[in-house]
């Protein structure tokens, strides 16, 4: 499935609270190879994030050793529209879609996040 870097960011942290519910023994190891494979893309895209942010960021006043960009900043729109262009990129994964039992109760802010990924046995 052809996925872009955004939505690979987008469905990190659903997919951390995922891993959290115990479920049958196929779903945790069809969920554990899915976080594995987006974590492969989102661990360089992830890098190129933190680039930007040392490239065109500032060093903050109160903790030198924390850099940091914020709208408005002069170097925003050049981080913008790079930021933009990487989240933009696409990248193909090949996953098996984590089959949850109906009887699960989890909220529906992450079953809406992680709708390209599950599906209901």
């Amino acid at each position: 499935m052809k996925l872009t870097n955004a939505e690979l960011f987008n469905v990190k942290e659903p997919l951390q609270q995922l891993i959290k519910v115990k479920l049958p023994v196929k779903a945790s190891l069809n969920l554990a190879k899915l976080v594995q494979k987006v974590n492969e893309h989102l661990i360089p895209a992830e890098q190129v994030k933190n680039g930007l942010v040392k490239t065109y960021g500032k060093t903050d006043p109160n903790n030198p050793q924390q850099i940091g960009i914020e709208p408005g900043d002069e170097n925003w729109p050049k981080f913008a529209e790079e930021y933009a262009e990487m989240l933009a990129q696409t990248v193909e994964i090949v996953f098996e879609k984590v089959e949850l039992p109906e009887t699960l109760e989890i909220q529906p802010a992450i079953v809406m996040a992680l709708e390209k990924f599950i599906k209901l046995a």
